[in-house]
């Protein structure tokens, strides 16, 4: 195997007969891709000292794990967290794929606290928001707890209703969501924070 060249721009190690065709860079280099992928990884890296270092997020995974611990469950968690985690959720599945997802996924069900949360926490924008999109796909009646029965609902509509508006005003954040979820938490006594 012939030795290796270190790329022009990156110092990588390529093989010669790349290096030949790419005027002495990586495929990365000669891409363009390095640097997205640099920062990715630093931005990777951030992420990871945030997981060891910020109480929010150490409160969240935890959170998560009980409610998926099969011994616990969203049931044995207090008001208070089944309200935070539910906003969290709501705000999570709103932000990967607008408030249809919300509604569409398991944590439709828990519709109820998302919206008692939001209130608790005086998010008044959030909540016009939430209501919104419940009224234009349910109506006056509740949000069905069941998955099955919440997509029946959705799929009797001949035009599945077009939430993209709402979804866009949520997106501006209006209430500031991680900041009145933080201030929830530490004067509920979820976090302790320093």
């Amino acid at each position: 195997m012939p030795d290796k060249i270190q790329c022009k721009e990156c110092e990588a190690l390529v093989l010669p007969s790349t290096a030949e065709r790419t005027g002495g860079l990586c495929m990365p280099c000669k891409k363009g891709t390095r640097k997205s992928m640099e920062q990715a990884k630093e931005k990777a890296m951030q992420e990871r000292e945030l997981d060891k270092t910020c109480p929010f997020r150490a409160y969240w995974r935890n959170l998560v794990e009980r409610v998926y611990d099969e011994g616990q469950g969203f049931n044995t968690l207090s008001e208070e967290e089944k309200l935070y985690y539910s906003v969290c959720v709501l705000t999570g599945e709103v932000y990967n794929g607008g408030f249809i997802q919300f509604f569409d996924n398991t944590s439709g069900a828990r519709y109820s606290y998302a919206e008692l949360g939001l209130v608790r926490i005086e998010a008044k924008e959030s909540l016009k928001l939430l209501r919104a999109a419940k009224t234009s796909l349910f109506g006056k009646q509740g949000v069905p707890k069941g998955q099955a029965e919440r997509w029946a609902i959705i799929r009797k509509h001949t035009d599945e209703p077009d939430l993209d508006e709402l979804d866009t005003e949520f997106y501006k954040d209006a209430d500031e969501l991680d900041k009145k979820l933080e201030n929830f938490a530490i004067k509920s006594g979820l976090v302790k924070y320093a």
